[in-house]
């Protein structure tokens, strides 16, 4: 009796699963082997491309069957979603899937793109294969396939820097140029003429007598008593060049020795006279300066230019004519022609040539810097634009930047750097949307300035809107900003990883590209990277850490994660929970380090 409900057990099971078809692939089921690749899973550019991968035994998968596997991401917080399902099948089965053989075995292989959630990153990846033969079904046991998700490729660093220089090369919020020169140089210039081969004073010569040159040369020693700093005076001797070349080099520089004099005795005595009027002494008056001579000989140079600008009607065949010559006696020779010839090159244009010329520099006494950042906190409306942006770019802490470029954005409210070096405060404050605004107005005052461009790209994609970031970038380097490398910041969000790596081949010790090489699985060169940065972040350590991960070197791990933590208390959650450092969880110099 008890035999006979034995095979009557047995033969109901056999009807259940198909004449023993799928009771033989349920009792077997732990012989095949599932996986996906890579474990754990890696995001890229916001996806996870997911291998989901089987194996299976000789003489397991029946010829008729057919079996669907639902991959399924299992989140911590318990919820799960389904991917999309897998189909096999047998060799005389029915349908649609991959042909799995009885006699030999075989294998599947299928790659599906997921979005990335942040839930997955401590996900486990598991599949629920269901096998059918003849109408019948039997749910095999679910089977783990993966577990977590690294999300290293993406942290790509985004966060700009302040740069008050403008320099170029990183994510940085760059300021307009102040263009505060320091004190100017101020010049003034006179003449004194000569006659036809002399080199003695003539008052009465007409040019001397212009009352222009007069009082040019009258300005001369008031100009030089004006300033503190005289920087330089030099009293330039020249000749006309119709005459004989040894003869001309002469009158040159007689004629600069005959000013200098000349200058030296209206010097003192206007020295003199200044110390007797203001009741000081005339030490205390004179300048701290030296004259220097020098002789120029013939002016070729100043008789073309003299031609060009006259109203003679062949002036353009005279300096043809002057410039095709290249021996002096020749040039001579034609200007002396052109003198029977035409009356304003000998009464006009010659008589010019045949001078002394003085020029003096001197340099404007100006506000020191000390007093240039009182001015602009106290006395905002005594200074120009440029001396204000100056102030601001001394300042060391934001506050009294944002005031300086607030009374700058006030008092000069068509000058887009003002805007534009506000908005740089702000983003240091972390106050985007006055960033924002600030840009728009400066873009409406300037809209082709590289560095405004370049700004709104940085916060653009602090927003994480890419696509407008990388248009204001790329119209910042038509405008000559180099934007390679915020371009490759970008091409690394995208997970176009080889352009990025092309643009930023050029950048050396930095975080991003220590990225971009670990996505590569060039480790040795990220080290390289991130070891070479003088000041280390947090995010440089922790980065550190991940390449000791990914080569199994422990102390490289704990000691950088150490640092990291020190420096950034945040990333001790990031570390617990990273999958990075899954095969460290146990370790209790790891857990040391981020505690």
């Amino acid at each position: 009796m008890k035999t006979v409900k034995y095979f009557s057990v047995c033969l109901l099971a056999c009807m259940l699963f198909a004449g023993c078809g799928l009771n033989k692939m349920v009792k077997k089921q732990d012989t095949v082997t599932y996986s996906v690749n890579p474990d754990p899973m890696e995001v890229y550019a916001g996806k996870m491309n997911v291998e989901v991968k089987g194996t299976f035994p000789p003489k397991y998968f029946r010829k008729k069957a057919t079996m669907t596997i639902v991959p399924t991401i299992q989140t911590p917080d318990g919820g799960s979603v389904a991917l999309a399902p897998v189909n096999l099948k047998g060799e005389k089965a029915q349908g649609d899937g991959k042909v799995i053989s009885y006699k030999n075995g075989g294998s599947f292989s299928v790659t599906q793109e997921v979005p990335y959630s942040p839930t997955y990153e401590n996900c486990t990846v598991s599949g629920t294969p269901t096998a059918y033969l003849k109408n019948k079904q039997a749910d095999l046991n679910s089977v783990q396939m993966g577990v977590g998700t690294i999300t290293t490729a993406d942290r790509v660093k985004c966060a700009p820097e302040m740069s008050e220089s403008g320099s170029q090369g990183k994510t940085e919020m760059m300021n307009s140029d102040h263009q505060y020169k320091g004190p100017k140089e101020v010049t003034k210039s006179a003449a004194i003429y000569f006659e036809l081969n002399k080199d003695n004073l003539n008052w009465s010569l007409p040019m001397n007598k212009d009352s222009k040159n007069k009082e040019a040369l009258a300005d001369i020693m008031p100009f030089i008593s004006k300033y503190k700093q005289v920087k330089s005076v030099e009293i330039t001797g020249w000749a006309s060049p119709e005459g004989e070349l040894k003869r001309n080099s002469e009158l040159a520089s007689n004629r600069s020795k005959v000013a200098q004099k000349w200058f030296q005795s209206e010097y003192n005595k206007y020295i003199k006279n200044k110390a007797k009027k203001e009741k000081v002494s005339e030490k205390s008056l004179r300048g701290n300066f030296e004259v220097k001579g020098a002789d120029k000989g013939e002016d070729w140079d100043g008789f073309i230019a003299a031609v060009q600008q006259s109203n003679i009607k062949d002036k353009a065949q005279i300096v043809n004519v002057i410039k095709s010559q290249s021996n002096p006696d020749q040039r001579e020779q034609q200007i002396r022609n052109m003198i029977a010839m035409y009356d304003e090159i000998d009464n006009n244009i010659l008589p010019g040539l045949r001078r002394a010329y003085i020029n003096v520099i001197c340099t404007e006494e100006a506000m020191t810097d000390a007093q240039i950042a009182d001015y602009a906190v106290n006395k905002p409306d005594t200074l120009g634009c440029n001396e204000l942006l100056y102030a601001a770019s001394m300042a060391k802490d934001l506050k009294t930047k944002a005031a300086i470029c607030e009374k700058a954005m006030e008092l000069f409210p068509d000058d887009y750097r003002t805007y534009n070096n506000m908005a740089c405060v702000k983003a240091a404050l972390g106050q985007w949307d006055d960033a924002k605004k600030l840009l728009e107005k400066a873009r409406q005052l300037e809209e082709k300035d590289g560095k405004v461009l370049n700004n709104s790209g940085v916060l653009a994609m602090m927003d994480g809107d890419f696509k407008a970031a990388a248009d204001y970038f790329e119209k910042a380097q038509a405008a000559g900003v180099d934007e390679s490398y915020n371009l490759g910041v970008i091409s690394l969000k995208n997970g176009d990883y080889d352009k990025a790596a092309q643009q930023l081949k050029n950048t050396k010790c930095d975080y991003n590209v220590a990225l971009s090489y670990i996505i590569k699985k060039d480790f040795a060169a990220a080290k390289s990277a991130l070891d070479c940065i003088e000041k280390k972040t947090g995010e440089d350590y922790y980065l550190l850490a991940v390449v000791g991960a990914r080569t199994k070197n422990t102390d490289m791990v704990i000691d950088n994660l150490k640092k990291a933590c020190k420096e950034d208390s945040s990333l001790k959650a990031r570390a617990a929970k990273d999958v990075e450092f899954y095969q460290y969880r146990d370790n209790s110099d790891f857990m040391a380090a981020i505690k």
